[in-house]
C-alpha cells in the first residue's frame, strides 16, 4: 500500500519537476545573453520591482490558493466542485481590478519611494499587471493539480515559459528595450497564458458562480496571507538590506547567484505541487498517514539532500561559464540558497497535521517567527560577510521552520518518522556541502581541479547514502529501475 501511494506521489512530482526544470532552464539559457546587455544595476531594479509585486501577492490572491483545495476536497458531490473553481476565478478578477486601479494611481509615489524618481512608474504598472493576470490564471491551474492532471499542467506551463522567453528575446535583445522590454514581455506572456489556460481548461468547466463561496474562500485562506508575508520577508528582505548596507551592484550580483540557487525551487516546488493534493487525500485516513508521511520525509531528505550537494559542486563552474566576469563572485551564495529551499520542502512535509486541524493561523505564526529571525540574521551578518551573510540568513531561517512545525504539528497528527536515517542523511549532506564549498574557495581559478576533487566528494557521498542509509528492498528497487 505504501509503495503504491509513494509511487503516485513520485510520478506526479517527476512530471511537475520536469516542467519546472524546463521553465528554469529556459531562464538560465537566456541569462548569458541578458547579462551582457543588462547591467547589475538593471538586475537590481528588476529585483526591487519583483519585491514590491511579491509583497502585494497576498492581497491579490486573498489566500485562496490554500482555501480552494480544502473546499474542493471537502465537497463530496463532484457535480458541485466546478462552482468552487469558477467562484474563485471571478473573485480573483474582481479583486485584481480593484487593486490595479489603486496601483495605477499610486505608481508615481511608489517609484519615488523606491528609486527617488518617478520615471519608473510605468514599470511598476507593468509588473503589477503581470502579477494580476497570473493570479487570475491560478484557479484553472489549481484545478489541474487537484485532479492530478499533471501532464496537461506540464504542457501548458512549459508552453507559457517558451512564449515568454521568445517575447523577452525580441524585446530585450532585438529591440534593446532593456528592463522595460523584460517587464513588458512578462505582461504579454501572462496574457497569452491566461487565454491559453482558459481555452484548454476553463471553457470546458461548466460555468456556475456562487457568491456565497466568496466568504469561505477568503475566511479559510486569509490567515495564510500573513504567513505569505513572512515568506516574503525571508525571501526578499535580504535584497533591501543589501541595498542599504552595500550597493545596487552587489544587489544585482546577489540576485544572479540567488537565481541559480533557486533552481532548487524547481525540484522543491515539483514535490510541493504534488504533495498538497497527495496529503489532502489522507484527511479522513490519519492511521495510514502516520506511516506514509514518515516514509516521505526519509526519502525527501535522501533524495533532495543529494540534489543540494550537486549545487555546491556546480555553483562556481556554472557561474564562471554562463555569466559575464562581473557576476562570477555570485557563486558563493548558490549552494546555501539551494540548501535553504531544500529545507523548506521538509517544512511542507510537517504541515498536514496543522491543515487537517484547520489551524492555518498557527502556520502563519511559525512562519513569522522564522521571518523575524531572518531580519535579525540579515542585520547581523550582511555588514560583516556581505552577500554571503544574506545567503546564510536565508538558510538558517528556513532551517528553523521544520523544527518549529514538527513541535507544533505533532499535537494534531502523530507521524512515525525514521529519525535515525533522517539525522544520518542530514549529516552526510551538510558535511559534503561544506567540503565542496571549501574546495571552491581553494581552487580560485582552477575549475578542472575543482571538478576533480568535488566529484570525488560526491562519489563518496552517494556511495555512503546507497550503502548505509538505504534498506535492502530499497536498493533492490533501484537496481530494477536501472536495468534497461
Amino acid at each position: 500500500m505504501i509503495k503504491k501511494e509513494l509511487s503516485r506521489l513520485c510520478k506526479n512530482s517527476l512530471i511537475y519537476g520536469i516542467g519546472g526544470a524546463l521553465n528554469r532552464f529556459i531562464g538560465l539559457l537566456l541569462l548569458p545573453f541578458f547579462t551582457r546587455v543588462l547591467s547589475p544595476e538593471d538586475y537590481g531594479i528588476v529585483a526591487l520591482l519583483s519585491l514590491l509585486v511579491v509583497l502585494m501577492s497576498g492581497v491579490l490572491s486573498l489566500g485562496t490558493a490554500n482555501s480552494i483545495g480544502l473546499l474542493y476536497y471537502n465537497e463530496g458531490d463532484l457535480s458541485k466542485r466546478p462552482v468552487i473553481v469558477w467562484s474563485n476565478f471571478c473573485l480573483m478578477v474582481a479583486n485584481g481590478c480593484f487593486w490595479y486601479a489603486i496601483i495605477c494611481f499610486f505608481a508615481p509615489s511608489l517609484s519615488v519611494l523606491m528609486f527617488d524618481t518617478a520615471e519608473f512608474s510605468n514599470l511598476i504598472r507593468l509588473a503589477f499587471l503581470t502579477a494580476i493576470l497570473s493570479t487570475i490564471t491560478d484557479p484553472w491551474l489549481a484545478l489541474l493539480r487537484m485532479e492530478e492532471r499533471a501532464l496537461k499542467y506540464f504542457v501548458l506551463t512549459v508552453s507559457g515559459a517558451i512564449v515568454n522567453a521568445l517575447v523577452s528575446c525580441f524585446l530585450v535583445l532585438v529591440l534593446d528595450w532593456s528592463v522595460r522590454g523584460l517587464l513588458l514581455a512578462g505582461t504579454i506572456g501572462s496574457v497569452i497564458m491566461l487565454l491559453t489556460v482558459w481555452f484548454f481548461v476553463g471553457r470546458k468547466v461548466k460555468f456556475s458562480v456562487n457568491p456565497k463561496l466568496f466568504i469561505p474562500l477568503v475566511r479559510i485562506g486569509f490567515p495564510s496571507i500573513f504567513g505569505l508575508f513572512a515568506f516574503l520577508i525571508i525571501d526578499y528582505s535580504d535584497r533591501l538590506m543589501i541595498k542599504y548596507f552595500l550597493n545596487l551592484s552587489d544587489l544585482g550580483i546577489y540576485t544572479v547567484g540567488y537565481s541559480f540557487g533557486m533552481v532548487m525551487v524547481i525540484f522543491m516546488n515539483a514535490f510541493g505541487t504534488a504533495w498538497s493534493p497527495f496529503f489532502m487525500s489522507y484527511v479522513t485516513k490519519p492511521d495510514e498517514a502516520r506511516e506514509v508521511f514518515g516514509r516521505v520525509l526519509t526519502y525527501y531528505i535522501l533524495g533532495f539532500g543529494s540534489i543540494s550537494v550537486l549545487f555546491f559542486l556546480l555553483a562556481k563552474p556554472m557561474l564562471s561559464l554562463t555569466t559575464a566576469p562581473e557576476f562570477h563572485d555570485a557563486w558563493i551564495v548558490v549552494g546555501l540558497v539551494a540548501l535553504g529551499y531544500m529545507i523548506k520542502g521538509c517544512y511542507l512535509i510537517f504541515l498536514p497535521g496543522i491543515y487537517f486541524a484547520k489551524k492555518l493561523g498557527l502556520q502563519s505564526i511559525l512562519e513569522w517567527i522564522a521571518a523575524v529571525l531572518n531580519i535579525v540574521l540579515n542585520i547581523s551578518l550582511i555588514p560583516s560577510f556581505g552577500i554571503l551573510g544574506a545567503a546564510f540568513a536565508t538558510f538558517l531561517s528556513y532551517l528553523s521552520l521544520p523544527i518549529l512545525a514538527w513541535f507544533t504539528a505533532r499535537k494534531y497528527l502523530v507521524v512515525n518518522y525514521e529519525w535515525s536515517r533522517i539525522a544520518t542523511g542530514s549529516f552526510f549532506t551538510l558535511a559534503s556541502s561544506y567540503l565542496l564549498y571549501q574546495f571552491s574557495q581553494i581552487f580560485v581559478s582552477e575549475l578542472l581541479k575543482l571538478m576533480l576533487f568535488g566529484s570525488l566528494v560526491c562519489v563518496v557521498f552517494f556511495g555512503a547514502v546507497f550503502c548505509f542509509l538505504l534498506k535492502d528492498g530499497e536498493r533492490l528497487i533501484i537496481y530494477r529501475k536501472m536495468k534497461p
